[in-house]
């Protein structure tokens, strides 16, 4: 009996050995990732759901939010290939135009990246889907300006992204400041002539400003672009008379 424990004791100890001589070998191993994965066409996608598309969008953005999480680490953005990322982007607007997942994840998470060229991939994506005519689309434009303004530094891509945004149909429901918007652009570049001249077009011409933007409007002008007081009163008073 006693030869009996002793050799179950051996035979234990030899097991927390190898045990502990293992950890010890590969203790500082993780996971490695293998990077962003080949994006499948829209058929594809599809069939993998067994032609549910709406499941299809679930699985694959679900994936899309985790791509990088090894567990112990998370891959840095600059490690991700966002020229693919962009096809993933765009095949998941495929499969679900109405949802703000993806474009939630484009802007406030992959849009995090320093690095101009990438930045790039995310603006051109929220321009595009910011240009969707239904529900509250327009704001992921707002967010490639500010990308292109403050991530890419190219002024010019941001008025012209800008000036997408304030001619947007009327059916659009926006508020006045998201039309207004290429007069910020414009400020903010340095032209403030430019920018006066428009805000001051918007303020005489528009009739469905809410006295509160008309109020941040009134701002813009005596604050941001140097116009007097009196001047901008005027203006009030030709907006007040008009029919």
């Amino acid at each position: 009996m006693q030869d009996r424990l002793r050799g179950i004791k051996l035979v234990l100890a030899a097991i927390l050995c190898v045990n502990f001589l293992f950890w010890c070998a590969s203790h500082d191993v993780y996971q490695r990732w293998s990077g962003v994965p080949p994006v499948p066409d829209r058929t594809g996608a599809v069939m993998m759901t067994l032609g549910d598309p709406e499941f299809s969008y679930r699985i694959l953005a679900l994936s899309l939010q985790n791509l990088g999480n090894l567990g112990v680490n998370m891959a840095p953005l600059k490690d991700y290939n966002y020229h693919e990322l962009g096809k993933w982007f765009l095949l998941l607007s495929s499969l679900d135009p109405v949802s703000d997942h993806v474009p939630t994840l484009a802007a406030y998470y992959f849009g995090a990246t320093r690095v101009p060229a990438d930045i790039a991939v995310v603006v051109r994506y929220l321009a595009a889907v910011g240009q969707e005519p239904f529900g509250a689309k327009w704001r992921w434009l707002v967010q490639a300006i500010y990308l292109a303004q403050h991530r890419m530094y190219n002024e010019n891509l941001a008025l012209r992204l800008a000036q997408i945004l304030a001619h947007m149909p009327q059916s659009v429901k926006m508020p006045a400041w998201a039309r207004q918007m290429p007069a910020f652009v414009l400020e903010k570049q340095g032209d403030k002539e430019a920018a006066r001249a428009l805000m001051i077009d918007m303020l005489r011409t528009q009739k469905d400003i809410s006295p509160q933007d008309i109020s941040n409007m009134t701002f813009f002008l005596i604050h941001q672009v140097g116009m007097s007081p009196q001047a901008v009163q005027h203006i009030l008073k030709e907006r007040g008379r008009q029919p």
